[in-house]
């Protein structure tokens, strides 16, 4: 029987698709780099190699989204149903398909959704996302692509099916305080970890804000799907998300999905205080900046369950950074920081960046050497990508440098851009001295063995 894409919303049957793709044999996730997803390719050498399989088999995180938009529908009375192992089949109808997009799986996830548009073809079937938002262009194969957040979307503007065509728009940011705890039913729970920043299992992912006032947007995902405006969940509402986790899924490990997490100093007080107030005991990790982070709000934080920090270093050389319009945290403050987590217990996962603009074999060298100096539990070395949507990659492309247009090749691994100081050889080359050198010292082997010690004590 036809849709009658006219009817009122409601009881709609929807499905919320994310199209794992088998093909890929390293670590795919797809709500890394701000939602445009990551594919961990380190390179052919032996020691690359095992790397790569050890974050296949430990690294793998649900796409946050999806957990909110469940609990929307359900919130609104619709019958919903999310998808990531398997495709949904015909032995049910479906009036609404939402396919997540991201850069490094363009090309899977237009094939499922064409082979979803073929097994319902009266269905609605179209892509959400930050990278389809900024290239729908590229997402050709469904009837509508989402320009902006789903959820406020879904909350504000859905008024009627016939909506569902071509680009639609969505006319505001997302009030993350009027969302309902994210639903995270039907997803494959015991798939999901975050080790060894975050041994805890059952382990899943919560957002707390979006936002980043920060000037990286010139470069950075973040902040150019979610724009500067810091739109922050209560810390009550927040402690009721870790909750219902606790409650409806045995959730002993948490890691925040915000691009800065704690960027008002009230809310990380706020916050401390009601998981204490509430006896909330649970590990937890999180993303932000170290110029955001002092030994009380630190302590604070680790008293109540605060066990790993995400933090963006990229580079140890000031005119590298101001190149590539990166303001750098205060030297002797970053290594205060790191040095105090160390003490307290708190892991730190330290991200750097090689082949920016400007580098050098030399300066390159010099940050990795950096790198071991900070000798962090944790260190993610990547290479400049200039993603489609960036100031950096439309002044890439006007000055005529983009090597590629295959965007599932911007996977932060390969050198997708001609730099002026270094081919694309020499920067895998570099990656993978920079995992050599780091991961691969008896040291970083004993530090590692002292944290797994201190763990079970």
């Amino acid at each position: 029987m036809p849709l009658d894409n006219t009817r009122s919303l409601e009881n709609l049957k929807i499905a919320l698709v994310n199209a794992t793709n088998r093909d890929k044999d390293n670590a795919m996730n797809k709500d890394l780099n701000g939602g445009f997803g990551t594919a961990d390719d380190y390179g052919n050498s032996m020691s690359s190699r095992i790397i790569r399989l050890i974050k296949k088999r430990s690294i793998r995180l649900p796409i946050v989204s999806f957990a909110f938009l469940q609990a929307l529908f359900k919130e609104q009375g619709h019958n919903v149903k999310y998808f990531e192992e398997n495709l949904p089949e015909r032995d049910c109808e479906y009036d609404l398909i939402l396919v997540y997009g991201t850069v490094v799986d363009f090309k899977n996830e237009n094939n499922a959704c064409r082979l979803l548009k073929e097994r319902f073809p009266e269905a609605k079937v179209g892509f959400f996302g930050p990278f389809p938002s900024r290239n729908p262009e590229l997402f050709n194969s469904g009837d509508f692509v989402l320009l902006g957040e789903s959820e406020s979307f879904f909350m504000n503007d859905f008024k009627d099916l016939k909506q569902l065509n071509g680009k639609v728009f969505v006319s505001s940011l997302t009030d993350m305080d009027k969302l309902p705890s994210p639903d995270f039913t039907g997803f494959p729970l015991n798939k999901y970890g975050y080790s060894p920043a975050i041994s805890e299992k059952p382990f899943l992912v919560l957002q707390a804000s979006k936002g980043c006032p920060y000037s990286c947007r010139f470069y950075c995902t973040y902040g150019e799907y979610q724009g500067p405006k810091i739109r922050q969940r209560s810390a009550g509402k927040v402690v009721d998300d870790i909750l219902n986790l606790q409650e409806r899924y045995g959730v002993k490990g948490i890691q925040f999905r915000d691009p800065v997490f704690g960027l008002f100093p009230k809310f990380i007080d706020e916050f401390c205080e009601e998981l204490k107030r509430r006896n909330v005991r649970i590990v937890w990790g999180m993303e932000t900046r170290l110029d955001l982070l002092n030994e009380t709000n630190l302590t604070k934080m680790f008293e109540v369950g605060l066990r790993n920090v995400n933090v963006g270093i990229e580079t140890s050389d000031p005119e590298i950074a101001r190149l590539n319009k990166r303001g750098l945290i205060e030297e002797n403050h970053q290594e205060k920081i790191i040095k105090f987590c160390k003490k307290l217990g708190i892991k730190v996962s330290a991200f750097y960046i090689l082949g920016y603009e400007g580098d050098t074999k030399e300066t390159v060298r010099n940050t990795i050497n950096y790198a071991i100096k900070l000798n962090t539990p944790l260190a993610r070395f990547a290479i400049s990508t200039p993603y489609p949507g960036t100031g950096f990659y439309e002044q890439l492309k006007k000055e005529g440098r983009i090597l590629t247009d295959d965007y599932e090749k911007y996977t932060q691994f390969n050198l997708v851009y001609r730099h002026k100081n270094l081919s694309q050889e020499e920067t895998k080359e570099l990656l993978e001295e920079a995992l050599r050198k780091y991961y691969f010292r008896p040291s970083y082997f004993a530090s590692m063995l002292k944290w797994k010690i201190r763990e079970f004590l």
